[in-house]
């Protein structure tokens, strides 16, 4: 099967990429959308540009659509968690193309999930944090089993999705297995209004990995 793939390059479209191409799916091409700004609904803000690499890294072309009105874009693969929103949205465009749209993580158990992306060695950053109980020392740090402990117990305390599928905070992968090289930030500075924030990449590189 052909697809394209919604990629943000965060975990969770990093994910559905993989899980495509472990079914046997021919990924045509990763499809990154550019979106308005940092308020949009639909689509992922932070470190946008640097998803050209991260398509680089996995060996996959690449494209970049710039968001319309309405910023709604037909594809077959999505990342979507449990966002009623962006899967609605997804869902009835293609219909009215005659795609199908597939998201192999909706509705999969938070935690599970985690484990998951955990076995599977992804190498995650924090790019964004927009709820309560995530502060600006978040921004930039891998999300090690410690940060996910972490996670988990103020996902309990304050409502937060642990997957972060609310907009509670947005991650960038810098490695998993599928990447032939892993993701360098060589250069990076914190946007911070006092309550939430992102992590603005300004330079990066791709590592070759060790034969090991």
């Amino acid at each position: 099967m052909k697809v394209a793939v919604l990629f943000s390059g965060g975990k969770d479209s990093t994910y559905a990429t993989w899980i495509a191409q472990r079914q046997g799916w021919d990924v045509e091409s990763l499809v990154s959308v550019l979106p308005k700004g940092v308020e949009s609904f639909m689509f992922h803000f932070p470190n946008m540009r640097w998803t050209k690499l991260q398509a680089e890294a996995m060996g996959l072309p690449y494209r970049t659509i710039k968001a319309g009105p309405d910023e709604l874009l037909s594809l077959r693969v999505t990342g979507a968690v449990a966002s009623d929103y962006q899967k609605t949205r997804i869902d009835q465009i293609c219909d009215v193309l005659g795609l199908k749209s597939f998201a192999p993580l909706w509705h999969k158990d938070p935690r599970t999930l985690v484990n998951d992306l955990k076995t599977a060695g992804f190498k995650i950053i924090v790019s964004g944090v927009g709820a309560a109980g995530l502060d600006e020392t978040w921004l930039g740090k891998e999300m090690t089993d410690e940060r996910w402990t972490i996670l988990e117990k103020l996902s309990r305390k304050h409502g937060i999705h642990l997957t972060g599928e609310g907009g509670e905070y947005e991650t960038f992968v810098l490695d998993t297995s599928q990447f032939k090289s892993r993701v360098s930030v060589d250069e990076a500075t914190n946007r911070w209004d006092g309550q939430s924030g992102y992590l603005v990449i300004e330079k990066a590189s791709l590592l070759r990995k060790s034969a090991n």
